[in-house]
């Protein structure tokens, strides 16, 4: 035993020497052989400060895990495993540490440290890493507003507020400045300009069999939003300024209402929010105006373009910029929002042509498929910020992060319906017996009298439960339904989903609405996932329901599957069990925190 302790002292002694004297090298080797053969402390510390002395990081930052599992305290211990740790790029090892640390003052110089690193990354990777620290604990403002989507104030430029009535003058001033953008954005007018230059330089008329077809070619590639439309092409409005306290809000027509129904949440949580008089102002292609006109919003309507005969893009998206002008000429937003998949060319042009003094943003919902059309490449560089609500499938930034634009990220964005549902009594209103079983149906697509649809085949199985009723969601926007059956009822209203704390379970598409609606009030749920949407990847939103035990999804329907999903969901314990699991999906309002970021911006502007 005395030769051990002989042995173990010596070895000990020679790498502390080693160490004392610089040499680094055989400071580690002395000591790792020591500590291989006693385990003790001792050995391990100088081993560990010697990796670290040589920069070997990953090593050190093993050998202090492995400490910390023999229960050895080292020199230097939190501070040399945290250097370790960071310099060896586990920047998440590093923040699990830094939150165990025992001082404020030692949390602080470590935050330092790890925001330092994640600023060396890109953004990607940034998002990457903070997100797997926030699945630790809950991150600290100084690292959580590293995030591209975390709120933060957008620099526009600041003008004296007033207010003027608009003059025939400004007006014809305004109108013209816009035609003329519009003629030096003209393929005929770049084109007569370039024969022009090249005329007055007769060095350049023996190129034109190269130059004109290049820029026929670059014409060509800007209008279908291959490459950005210069910028000198487009005069900013100078005559008319001077914002007011105003929000112009443009949803567009989708195949149902989800852009229209997230701007209204946000318009109205704006307005209840607001602590000053501010005017909200829609201008949308839908044509359920009357719900704005209820809610005390003024209102511009333009119906799209496939409402039209045969109308041309070009003609349409003219159109739109004219109006909007008149709008922005008129109200003098201080805030611009878009929500729609697709940015018009019209809308384009003509926040493209407005003073920064407005702040332009853009709304883009969650869960957009990989291979839906990718969006104009001078779209996104048009906007202020992006504002991305969440969903329950995964969200992917990649476009926007390439643009180097802020980023809002949100909770999901759905109308307060909660607050809104009072007892409305839809069994007595609907001739339905209190003591009834009642399912509400919205497929979105589908003829009740088609044998073949989706919907017939529904109707048909649910009707085989005598103590079921059915109750079918029509669209303000969609056709008008006729059915036949005793037991069968229509609701056409808005939103449906008031009325969804009185019905015992659903069956419906993926929309974002809908589902997030149908998650909020609990409501157990059958789902039949559109697959043929242009962006919305309903299928990988209600997996995650699916996943969680919530919902039952159909991906491929057969009448013997939907006849076995709608025996199991009318099992009342069933639809207990998925109810309560639908809490766990439940998020707070995302239009609360929309409107808090956007009064934030107006607040400063």
């Amino acid at each position: 035993m005395g030769v051990l302790s002989w042995v173990k002292f010596h070895l000990i002694r020679a790498a502390r020497k080693e160490y004392n004297g610089s040499n680094y090298k055989k400071s580690m080797r002395k000591s790792k052989i020591s500590f291989f053969l006693f385990r003790d402390q001792t050995s391990l510390d100088i081993l560990c400060r010697s990796n670290i002395r040589l920069n070997n990081f990953e090593n050190a930052s093993k050998l202090y895990k492995k400490a910390n599992i023999m229960g050895f305290s080292l020199l230097d211990h939190n501070k040399n495993h945290f250097k370790s740790l960071i310099e060896s790029e586990d920047i998440v090892g590093a923040f699990k540490l830094m939150n165990k640390s025992k001082t404020k003052k030692m949390r602080s110089i470590q935050t330092k440290s790890i925001i330092k690193k994640l600023n060396s990354y890109n953004d990607a990777e940034r998002v990457k890493l903070i997100e797997e620290m926030n699945s630790f604990t809950n991150l600290p403002p100084s690292i959580s507003n590293l995030l591209p989507w975390s709120p933060k104030l957008v620099k526009i430029e600041s003008v004296e507020s007033s207010f003027r009535i608009l003059s025939d003058e400004l007006i014809s001033v305004d109108r013209h400045r816009r035609e003329l953008s519009r003629i030096k954005n003209s393929a005929s007018y770049q084109i007569s300009r370039h024969l022009s230059n090249s005329v007055k330089n007769p060095l350049k008329i023996p190129l034109l069999t190269f130059s004109l077809p290049n820029l026929i070619y670059r014409i060509f590639r800007q209008k279908i939003g291959k490459i950005s439309v210069d910028e000198d092409h487009y005069s900013p409005l100078q005559s008319i300024n001077n914002p007011r306290d105003c929000i112009v809000l443009f949803p567009t027509n989708g195949v149902g209402f989800g852009h229209f129904t997230r701007l209204l949440a946000i318009a109205e949580q704006i307005r209840m929010e607001s602590t000053k008089p501010l005017d909200i102002v829609f201008f949308t292609t839908m044509p359920t105006l009357h719900i704005l006109a209820n809610a005390g919003f003024p209102c511009y309507h333009l119906p799209g373009r496939y409402r039209y005969d045969s109308m041309e893009a070009n003609v349409w998206n003219s159109l739109c910029e004219e109006m909007l002008h008149l709008i922005f000429s008129l109200h003098r937003p201080k805030a611009f929002i878009f929500d729609g998949a697709y940015p018009y060319r019209g809308m384009l042009n003509a926040i493209k042509s407005y003073p920064d003094d407005m702040l332009k943003v853009w709304l883009r919902k969650g869960s957009i498929k990989k291979s839906s059309k990718p969006i104009p490449v001078d779209s996104i560089g048009n906007f202020h910020a992006i504002i991305r609500p969440g969903d329950s499938a995964e969200v992917e930034f990649n476009e926007e992060l390439s643009h180097n634009i802020p980023l809002v990220k949100t909770n999901p964005i759905i109308y307060n319906i909660l607050g809104k549902i009072l007892k409305h009594n839809l069994k007595s209103r609907l001739g339905i017996p209190e003591s009834a079983i009642v399912c509400y149906v919205q497929l979105g697509a589908g003829k009740i009298n088609d044998i073949d649809s989706e919907l017939k085949i529904t109707l048909d199985i649910l009707s085989e439960y005598n103590e079921l009723y059915v109750v079918i969601g029509e669209s303000l926007i969609g056709e008008r339904v006729y059915f036949e059956g005793e037991r069968v009822r229509v609701l056409r209203d808005y939103p449906n989903s008031k009325y969804f704390k009185e019905f015992d379970f659903a069956i419906m598409a993926g929309g974002y609405n809908t589902y997030h609606e149908v998650i909020e009030s609990q409501l157990p749920a059958i789902s039949y996932p559109n697959l043929n949407t242009g962006r919305d990847d309903q299928l990988a939103r209600v997996t995650k329901a699916k996943d969680n035990g919530c919902m039952i999804v159909l991906k491929n329907r057969s009448k013997n599957k939907i006849a076995i999903a709608i025996e199991r969901i009318m099992d009342e314990e069933v639809r207990k069990l998925m109810s309560h699991r639908c809490g766990a999906l439940r998020r707070s309002n995302g239009s609360k925190q929309v409107s808090n970021w956007i009064l934030e911006q107006l607040k400063n502007s």
